[in-house]
């Protein structure tokens, strides 16, 4: 701005100073009106902020409706897709360190793991077993140092480590669950080099990095591998490394590979059962056969009858139940020759 333009504005503002000066004091309204013009502004700054009030109350509240509707919205959503989770095993008997993996979360250690669900990982330490009483009645075996992931009622997937299959327990076991399949047992075992289906069996599965190993003690199991499918049969055991063609080797059902299965057999009810029945059980969790020396020990056999239950490994529980009985035995390589005592 220019230095005549502010002398103007200067000399404009003095001017008006001047004749305010000049100017006689304006009178004073009268009480009266004066308290009445303040009741009306009274009034209408009561009536302004009371609107104001009333839409800022009005807001406040539609804001907390609008965030309870959404909160009481999500929490219905979550009911409403929330699905009971499956359970596909429980466990009949474990020894050693258990570790549980839920999806990406870090194992934990579980001293009293009682089932296992879809969707589980179980990891088994040094020394560690686990007895499972399998969903559609078979009874899984998982070894030490294995690694398993539980995918559903019918499908599992071995990482690593060393499993054992029975899809015909014997009757005497306890606590199969029923999953309402009219008694068939469905397991499908995955694994990096294919997939094993058992066809009435048990068989056991080995896998690493390096090979896939299924040894089969009675039945037959389909293999679709990656490279190469198949068919395992009785006393067969296969590997599969890699692209190249399969091993087949023969093997016994009885050898020490199969003790480490013996320690995770499931507890069993002998409370009415012949010492017949018990024995054949017994044969069942070895791979050993009973053979009977003469007919009058085979029938001392099927006349005895137990009471109780068995909670411990089969060769343990011959040896214990056998003591009150007229019967002597003794295991040579695959076969337990029980004979009459005289």
């Amino acid at each position: 701005m220019s230095r005549s333009s502010d002398e103007t504005i200067m000399r404009a503002d003095g001017a008006v100073e001047a004749l305010l000066e000049q100017a006689s004091p304006r009178p004073a309204p009268p009480a009266s009106d004066e308290e009445m013009i303040r009741d009306a502004v009274r009034a209408e700054w009561k009536s302004v902020t009371g609107r104001r009030l009333t839409r800022r109350r009005i807001t406040q509240f539609a804001i907390a409706a609008t965030v309870l509707l959404a909160v009481y919205a999500s929490f219905n959503v979550f009911r409403v897709a929330e699905i009971a989770p499956l359970q596909v095993a429980a466990i009949g008997r474990s020894h050693g360190s258990i570790y549980l993996q839920v999806g990406q979360s870090e194992r934990q250690e579980l001293a009293n793991l009682a089932a296992i669900y879809a969707g589980q990982t179980i990891i088994t330490g040094n020394g560690a077993g686990i007895g499972l009483e399998w969903g559609s009645g078979g009874s899984l075996r998982i070894d030490q140092n294995t690694r398993i992931e539980f995918v559903s009622a019918d499908s599992v997937y071995l990482v690593s480590g060393r499993i054992y299959f029975d899809s015909q327990p014997s009757a005497l076991t306890v606590g199969i669950l029923d999953h309402g399949n009219s008694g068939e047992t469905v397991l499908e075992i995955a694994t990096d080099y294919g997939t094993i289906t058992h066809l009435g069996t048990q068989y056991m599965t080995f896998a690493d990095s390096d090979e896939l190993t299924i040894t089969v003690r009675d039945g037959r199991v389909a293999i679709a591998g990656i490279y190469h499918d198949g068919t395992a049969v009785k006393g067969q055991r296969i590997t599969v490394s890699g692209s190249g063609r399969p091993s087949v080797t023969n093997t016994s059902g009885y050898e020490t590979e199969w003790r480490w299965i013996e320690a995770t057999s499931p507890i069993v009810d002998v409370n009415g059962r012949t010492t017949y029945e018990f024995l054949q059980w017994v044969a069942h969790e070895t791979g050993l056969e009973i053979v009977f020396a003469s007919p009058s020990a085979e029938k001392i056999a099927r006349d005895g009858i137990l009471r109780g239950t068995v909670d411990t490994d089969p060769r343990t529980a011959l040896r214990i139940r056998m003591l009150g009985e007229d019967l002597d035995w003794r295991i040579d390589r695959g076969t337990i020759y029980v004979s009459a005592i005289n």
